[in-house]
């Protein structure tokens, strides 16, 4: 869809126009569901998220003509939703273990990546990524992603290398804090 019709399509639907959300809902709905679908390997929760999505969408219809791009901004709620939903499973699964177990198993912090398939690692990953501070965020990504040396990124950045590596040790922290909730939630 062209930028221009896009824009004005989203005009019309903050006015209320449901033939206008029709249209949005129909260009947009398969690639979003497809979308959440590969992060959780679940069509029929796919699927509920896809919609809440799009009825929470035409409920906030009214502030809708203040979004400049509608496709980022929708990926960007469905990865919203789904870490949201991650999150809740978990807590789910922590609370039900909680209750059925009296001594939780103990397993070694590298025995991990043994019971996690290497999608949902990366999942893990890019989701603990996501919830650091930008700063952090982008340091991490410019040493992992992109390979740079701690150097590179203090230079790049105009910032002191001790605090590349600060912010590189936390934030392995915050995936390794992760990592051990699944742990826990799932073993």
């Amino acid at each position: 869809m062209k930028l221009e019709n896009e824009k004005a399509l989203i005009r019309t639907i903050a006015e209320g126009n449901t033939k206008s959300f029709e249209v949005l809902f129909y260009s947009y709905y398969p690639r979003l569901k497809g979308f959440i679908c590969d992060l959780l390997q679940s069509p029929e929760e796919a699927e509920d998220i896809s919609q809440d999505i799009f009825t929470t969408l035409w409920q906030n219809r009214t502030s809708l003509d203040k979004i400049d791009n509608i496709s980022a901004y929708l990926f960007r709620i469905a990865k919203n939703a789904v870490y949201r939903h991650i999150e809740r499973n978990m807590l789910f699964k922590n609370y039900q273990q909680k209750q059925t177990e009296s001594t939780p198993n103990v397993i070694e912090d590298n025995e991990i990546y043994k019971y996690i398939d290497a999608k949902e690692l990366e999942l893990l990953i890019t989701i603990a990524v996501e919830r650091m501070p930008p700063q952090r965020q982008r340091i991490y990504k410019m040493s992992r992603e992109q390979g740079m040396s701690n150097d590179e990124i203090a230079a790049s950045l105009c910032i002191n290398k001790r605090t590349v590596e600060n912010h590189l040790t936390q934030a392995l922290a915050d995936i390794r804090k992760l990592l051990s909730l699944i742990l826990i939630i799932f073993f």
